[in-house]
C-alpha cells in the first residue's frame, strides 16, 4: 500500500461551498488534511496500491467542483557544506 498526497483546486464556482466538495471528496477516499479556503484548494492523502493510483486521480477529478488533482511533490534541498 502507497500514501499518494495530494493538492486539490476548487473551481471558483464551488469555493463557497468548499466543505461539501471536501465531503464528495472523502466518499470517493480522500482523507482531508487541510482545507485553504482562501487559496479554494484542499490537502490531503489517499492510501492505494501502486496500479491505482491514476484510477483515485480520475475519481478525485470527477467530483463536483474539482478544478484540478495534482500529486503533491516532496524536494529537499542537501546542506550546504554537503558534498
Amino acid at each position: 500500500m502507497t500514501h499518494q498526497e495530494w493538492i486539490i483546486t476548487v473551481d471558483d464556482e464551488h469555493v463557497q461551498g468548499i466543505d461539501e466538495v471536501v465531503d464528495a471528496l472523502e466518499a470517493v477516499g480522500f482523507r482531508a488534511s487541510g482545507v485553504l479556503r482562501s487559496l479554494g484548494q484542499v490537502t490531503g492523502e489517499t492510501t492505494s496500491t501502486q496500479q491505482d493510483d491514476e484510477s483515485l486521480r480520475q475519481a478525485l477529478a470527477a467530483v463536483a467542483g474539482v478544478a484540478s488533482v495534482d500529486a503533491a511533490r516532496r524536494y529537499r534541498v542537501a546542506p550546504s557544506d554537503s558534498d
